[in-house]
């Protein structure tokens, strides 16, 4: 894995998303590989809970056979978070205040999931 590389794909979504808190490329259970957010408590807490509710989105759309999960959103009052997978063990994640808008997060969340492949696949 280039890690450098997805550290660049990372910054670019912040960039490219205004307010965005952070972006984190995690494992499935939920440990953090590289993240934008402050390492300690948000970070911890970012990637248990997308690595759980990615889990239980590709339950439920399994269930409901809706064939494979695109991506888990959720919503609060106060912002949102989506998850996407990006291989088979990995997961993108992104968290955001509520006035970031929801449809650029999940369009350039979308254009980034190629590239994240092509430098986990580079050395």
């Amino acid at each position: 894995m280039d890690v450098k590389a997805v550290e660049g794909v990372l910054s670019e979504i912040l960039e490219k998303i205004p307010g965005l808190h952070g972006v984190l490329l995690i494992t499935d259970d939920g440990f953090p590989i590289v993240s934008t957010l402050q390492a300690g408590e948000p970070e911890t807490k970012s990637t248990a809970v997308g690595a759980i509710l990615c889990e239980s989105g590709e339950r439920g759309i399994g269930e409901l056979g809706l064939g494979a999960m695109d991506a888990v959103v959720t919503i609060g009052d106060d912002g949102f978070f989506v998850v996407r997978r990006v291989a088979k063990e990995m997961l993108l994640m992104a968290v955001a205040p509520h006035d970031v808008l929801l449809g650029n997060a999940l369009m350039r969340i979308r254009r980034a999931v190629p590239r994240l492949v092509e430098c986990l696949q580079g050395s």
